[in-house]
């Protein structure tokens, strides 16, 4: 019946030289509909941090997402962090240093990454296991620095 109305329609439509549609709203009401431009977008806890090879100082900025480890961000973007264990916090080839100011936005670390720091070579006073780290807002544009000599104990 639905068809019978709607050709019947369109019939007398076509024959008074007029165009309908019966499957697409109006152009009007497409053409208020608000249009955000790249730059007004908003951008979903869409942050980027900064990877420093301690080695020879090359850097790259990659995007990441709050809520993701600095391992899991490493991994997605295709960067060398080991991360042998697959971040279970039972190896040390995701130690990395970060500054002062970025420390202080993490907890402290718990019993077992603090054991998985003492087998890992060049710890300082910056160091932490990137898997331990999950990302919030306020590390928008953190360095980390990947140090030299990270040893797979996974490996051994």
């Amino acid at each position: 019946m639905f068809r019978t109305i709607a050709s019947s329609v369109a019939s007398r439509a076509t024959a008074s030289g007029s165009s309908i549609s019966l499957c697409r709203p109006p152009v009007l009401a497409r053409s208020l509909a608000p249009r955000l431009v790249a730059s007004e977008r908003p951008r979903f806890s869409s942050i980027t941090i900064t990877f420093v090879k301690a080695a020879d100082g090359s850097e790259v900025t990659v995007p990441a997402q709050v809520g993701q480890s600095i391992l899991e961000v490493s991994m997605a973007n295709k960067y060398d962090i080991e991360g042998a264990c697959g971040g279970e916090c039972a190896c040390s080839t995701c130690h990395v240093f970060l500054t002062e100011a970025d420390l202080e936005t993490f907890p402290e670390p718990d019993d077992d990454e603090a054991d998985m720091l003492d087998l890992a070579p060049n710890v300082t006073d910056q160091s932490r296991l990137g898997c331990q780290l999950r990302l919030k807002k306020e590390n928008d544009g953190m360095r980390v620095t990947i140090p030299e000599g990270i040893v797979n104990l996974m490996a051994s």
